[in-house]
């Protein structure tokens, strides 16, 4: 048992090393007595509760004493996990550890019952009706966009001149100590007298993003996906985006099966624009070889078909509103975890949520469409209690 047995590594730890560990060995042998149908699972599922409970955790006290309610209702509740909860959620995360295998048909069946109303999606940035390009090219030449990093207003016609554009590459958050917001990059407040409060970075052109459909359109027309025959299938799906004289493109697409867990497409997009800036920090993506990068028109050729986005393709992903309108795709289906895991008015970090559900570490530097998209989907596998190393299907 000792072998593979050792408690989950955190950044902070409510209590010492040997004190988890002890722990985790006495819990073991409880899902051993509470549920002996679970054998070879229970060292995996300890594991699981009790790094759940030690992140939930903020002091060696609070872990005893949350261990101890742990042990009190497992034992009470003979090993049942549907009626455990820690830290007032319910331990979905750690339940899907000794399940058997589930039916393709159960898991399409929990999907479905997920998958967001129109309205929903409407209100969360995603264009869902008819857009129609206005097709007025003379106008937005003389037309001025806002930076979307320093908030100058530019001639959208100039914004391959050069210039000096200095900006935050971290939205400011307000520190609860100082009463006052700080940019995270730098560690500057907005209350700062310093120069480097307004901006902590510098590039040489100003880059914006368009915002309503009619502006996405002018670059390039939307499809429905509604209009395109294909096999029903499940697809978790992830971009990367870049700025270009058009705007914010998309220069990676990742789209991965939720069944089998393999990657259908992983490829360097060349935009439709100019590129202003790849956003490497963010978006991974050093550099776009034409010879080798499929077009943005040869990328939608591909990935709009039957055996991939079609009428019946159920779409996970997180924050896929941006997504969808950089691929100018209108698609019904949608499952976002950042709308279903959003607490209040507040939406999750694709980051936290797999770090709080699947103690897995992502974007710890620049951002992996691939990375990304396979964090969603098991994101929502372990909320729905749906195995996340099952590969084969009833």
């Amino acid at each position: 048992m000792s072998g593979t047995l050792r408690p989950i590594d955190l950044v902070s730890q409510p209590a010492p090393y040997p004190e988890r560990y002890k722990i985790l060995q006495k819990l073991v042998v409880l899902l051993q007595k509470v549920r002996p149908n679970a054998a070879g699972g229970a060292s995996k599922l300890a594991i699981g509760l009790e790094g759940r409970v030690a992140k939930t955790s903020s002091s060696s006290q609070s872990y005893r004493f949350n261990m101890s309610v742990l042990f009190r209702d497992l034992s009470k509740h003979k090993g049942d996990l549907t009626k455990i909860r820690i830290a007032q959620k319910p331990i979905v995360s750690a339940s899907r550890a000794s399940q058997g295998n589930i039916s393709k048909a159960a898991v399409m069946e929990k999907l479905k019952a997920l998958l967001h109303e129109n309205s929903v999606l409407e209100k969360n940035g995603y264009i869902m009706r008819n857009v129609t390009s206005e097709s007025a090219k003379n106008a937005l030449l003389g037309a001025h966009e806002t930076c979307a990093r320093c908030n100058t207003k530019f001639e959208r016609a100039s914004i391959m001149k050069k210039t000096l554009c200095r900006y935050h590459d971290s939205k400011k958050q307000f520190d609860k100590v100082t009463k006052s917001y700080q940019y995270p990059c730098c560690g500057e407040s907005t209350a700062s007298t310093s120069f480097l409060r307004l901006g902590c970075k510098t590039h040489k052109h100003h880059v914006f993003k368009p915002e309503t459909a009619e502006a996405l359109s002018d670059i390039s027309e939307f499809i429905k996906t509604s209009k395109i025959r294909g096999e029903e299938n499940v697809l978790a799906l992830d971009c990367e985006m870049g700025f270009t004289s058009l705007g914010y493109e998309m220069i990676r697409l990742t789209i991965v099966d939720f069944f089998t867990s393999k990657t259908l497409f992983d490829e360097i997009v060349q935009p439709l624009g100019e590129v202003v800036d790849l956003n490497t920090q963010f978006s991974g993506v050093s550099e776009i070889d034409k010879q080798s990068s499929l077009t943005f028109q040869e990328t939608m050729a591909r990935v709009l078909s039957p055996k991939l986005i079609n009428a019946n393709s159920i779409l996970i992903g997180h924050g896929l509103e941006n997504d969808l309108n950089v691929m100018r795709i209108v698609h019904q289906k949608i499952i976002d975890t950042a709308i279903l895991y959003s607490t209040g008015r507040y939406k999750n970090s694709l980051k936290n949520l797999a770090f709080e559900f699947l103690s897995r570490k992502i974007q710890t530097g620049e951002h992996d469409s691939s990375e990304d998209a396979i964090a969603t989907m098991d994101v929502l596998k372990v909320k729905n209690g749906i195995p996340i190393d099952q590969k084969t299907w009833d």
